[in-house]
């Protein structure tokens, strides 16, 4: 602990002296060439004050040379940006219940820790009628990935997973897991984010057990994208030993996509610009050779190549005149059956 400690002090300051002198620019080179007539000359007492104070300053930061006041009125502004970051990715993350944009008709199970959220049918992938189903699993607390979430909340996600596996494959599905994190959907990083979710994509079986094969083949097409060309690929996880919380350190940008027993995560060590319009989860380059939504929907997007659709950001579908009462309610009577959340209620 103590040499953390020494080693993180030494690195801020190194920082701090780095930016001092790019701050003085050339009355750093000057001070430089001073210095060094001074340790070859006979310089007076008064002269090595003077580089010793100038030194000194290169290693204080902009906060040290504030007054009390000065320092608390910083504080404050940071926290009210902080907060109006924080709200403005929070009315984007339309699906997590404390956002503004939430719509409380589309919840269809909440448990302690995490909610079940039904995707409006016009943002689905256009399947025939009666094979909906796309939803969202949320952590109820603030979190930027499941990574990043404490282990009650991915206990709640596995009973998830497992009820929706069983009611999918009782009509004779399968159903695939995407998680898709970037630095936009974190906010760049700087603290505020998009609301974590895991998408819930039903298929017909056969996209299930074939998912391993196209998802290897479309990750290693985005190896250049991605900054992994070269390196090594997605990480096969098992379900059990090797799994999204152990396979990818926390803070890291990645991509995962799971299937019963199995599944890909793909760390994303390059990312392009765009911004995030709450719709998906980052705004980096991909499928659409630049347009940032194309990679925001790579996960589903190959899931509709593998079914022959063609991909959500070309489907022009309208919202449901009825609000999507009738795919909701459709939806519920299926899942009470399977809905472990029922529990709680006794």
């Amino acid at each position: 602990m103590a040499a953390q400690e020494r080693s993180s002090s030494s690195n801020n300051m190194d920082e701090i002296y780095a930016r001092n002198i790019q701050r003085m620019g050339k009355g750093y080179k000057k001070y430089d060439k001073t210095s060094n007539n001074n340790s070859r000359s006979g310089a007076d007492e008064e002269d090595y004050l003077q580089e010793s104070s100038i030194l000194s300053d290169l290693y204080r930061s902009g906060e040290d040379k504030l007054s009390a006041k000065e320092i608390e009125h910083r504080e404050k502004s940071k926290q009210i940006a902080r907060h109006d970051a924080l709200g403005k990715w929070t009315a984007k993350s339309w699906w997590w219940m404390e956002s503004p944009s939430f719509e409380k008709r589309y919840l269809i199970s909440l448990g302690e820790k995490v909610s079940m959220v039904m995707v409006p049918s016009h943002k689905c992938l256009q399947q025939r009628r009666g094979w909906g189903g796309q939803c969202y699993l949320v952590p109820l607390q603030y979190s930027e990935s499941f990574v990043g979430v404490d282990e009650e909340v991915w206990y709640e996600v596995q009973r998830f997973q497992h009820c929706l596996r069983q009611m999918f494959h009782k009509e004779g599905r399968g159903v695939l897991f995407l998680e898709t994190v970037t630095r936009t959907s974190r906010g760049g990083g700087g603290g505020a984010a998009l609301q974590a979710k895991m998408e819930i994509v039903p298929v017909p079986m056969s996209v299930e057990r074939d998912a391993p094969l196209y998802f290897k083949s479309a990750l290693a097409e985005m190896a250049q994208e991605w900054g992994t060309h070269g390196k090594k690929g997605c990480v096969t996880l098992d379900g059990s030993k090797k799994t999204l919380r152990n396979a990818v350190p926390k803070g890291f940008p990645y991509f995962y996509c799971g299937w019963e027993g199995g599944g890909f995560v793909q760390l994303i060590e390059q990312e392009e610009g765009g911004d995030d319009d709450g719709n998906g989860g980052g705004g980096l380059r991909g499928l659409s050779g630049g347009d940032s939504r194309g990679f925001r929907d790579f996960g589903i997007d190959t899931i509709a190549g593998m079914m022959e659709l063609d991909p959500i950001r070309f489907q022009k579908k309208q919202p449901a005149k009825d609000g999507d009462r009738a795919v909701i309610l459709a939806f519920c009577d299926k899942w009470k059956e399977f809905d472990w959340t029922l529990e709680l209620d006794g």
